[in-house]
């Protein structure tokens, strides 16, 4: 079963009404990435995409799909290497990593499809099932299901404390025990503490919007509102340096890492030791088996995991297998915005605050394909 085509797919859905208006408008564009196979098999992955799409689809057709097309498609392992030492001389994290990431969780999704089981049965099955019952994980469900995943809901970046507060206020209507908030303001913070009550979590991430006094103050006056963490605060978010001296000074637990790649570059952050909670995204990381190794680094040094995911196409589907499998995942991350379609007919299940992965083969999903005819585009100019 030989690799022979890679399809690029650009399908742009705008926000359904509901929420107030966000101040980005990246939040409906799906990179869909279709790995195609000589017996009609065909694996489905994802990349975030914004203003590199055409860089990220460059990498894909020239550096990429040279390396793999006429491969086995289910030598997962090799086919990731082959990917990886392509970039010998221009780059092996950053872009090039997140494009090797949509293609890798495509080729575990033909993977599974060819032994007709779900993903995280073929890395070794879900740790839900024997130890749920025994373990407490942060209060955010009141019961963890065998194939479910604590979820909590991360907002959009809003323009006033109010449109925040409301938002947040509508996650947890739906079942949801824990918001993240994308604001870099205290009154934010406050109003939405106020609105949620204190029994749901809240926490922040101002996405490096602080040098490194000002992230240190800004979580002096996070203490006062009980948050679970204020998640990489520092610009650059590589400053691991910076980022270890505030967690030693701050009165709540700093989170991050999801904006760094491959297992070499997590190994900078165990050794740098500047997070009390660890955020893997596979979708940056290099993919699936990638994240697997990531994920095994963290327990093995006993950090709790907050999966990072801010899609509901094949990366959160990819995010929910790997979640499964170790038991230090203590959340994933969901997106709280609703959109005008679909992109997948099939998908795991967001609801009472849990995302639930269905037992089928392969990562699980199926596109619409009514939804991609209807929102596709060539490239992403209203964003």
């Amino acid at each position: 079963m030989k690799i022979v085509d890679i399809e690029l797919v650009n399908v742009f859905i705008p926000l359904a009404p509901g929420l107030p208006e966000p101040t980005g408008r990246h939040y409906g564009a799906h990179m869909l990435v279709r790995v195609k196979c000589d017996n009609g098999l065909e694996g489905l992955g994802e990349r975030y995409c914004g203003n590199a799409t055409r860089a990220v689809a460059t990498i894909i057709r020239d550096m990429l799909a040279p390396a793999i097309v006429g491969q086995e498609a289910i030598n997962v392992a090799g086919l990731y290497e082959r990917m990886f030492r392509s970039g010998f001389y221009f780059g092996r994290g950053g872009l090039a990593s997140y494009a090797i990431s949509a293609v890798e969780m495509a080729l575990w999704d033909i993977y599974g499809k060819h032994l007709g089981v779900p993903v995280y049965a073929i890395l070794g099955g879900s740790v839900r099932q024997s130890v749920a019952p025994f373990v407490s994980l942060q209060p955010l469900v009141d019961k963890v299901e065998p194939n479910s995943i604590p979820a909590y809901a991360s907002l959009q970046t809003y323009r006033t404390p109010e449109d925040v507060a409301f938002a947040a206020q509508k996650a947890v209507e739906k079942g949801f025990k824990s918001v993240k908030l994308h604001q870099f303001d205290i009154e934010s913070v406050r109003v939405t503490r106020e609105a949620v009550g204190n029994d749901i979590e809240v926490t922040i991430d101002p996405n490096g919007f602080f040098n490194p006094l000002e992230a240190e103050r800004f979580a002096r006056e996070l203490a006062e509102y009980n948050v679970g963490w204020l998640e990489e605060p520092i610009w650059p978010p590589d400053d691991y340096q910076a980022l270890s001296e505030l967690r030693r000074r701050s009165p709540v637990p700093i989170a991050g890492g999801e904006n760094e790649s491959t297992i070499f570059g997590f190994r900078r952050i165990l050794e740098a030791h500047p997070f009390d909670i660890l955020q893997p995204e596979v979708a940056n990381l290099g993919g699936i088996l990638e994240s697997y190794k990531i994920y095994s680094m963290a327990q093995s040094h006993n950090i709790p995991l907050a999966v990072h995911n801010f899609k509901y196409g094949p990366v959160l589907a990819a995010s929910a297998h790997l979640s499964l499998l170790f038991p230090n995942v203590i959340c994933l991350e969901t997106p709280w915005f609703q959109l005008e379609a679909n992109i997948l007919k099939e998908a795991p299940e967001i609801s009472g605050g849990q995302v639930t992965v269905k037992d089928k083969p392969g990562l699980g999903i199926v596109v619409d394909e009514d939804v991609v005819r209807e929102y596709r585009v060539e490239e992403f100019r209203r964003l």
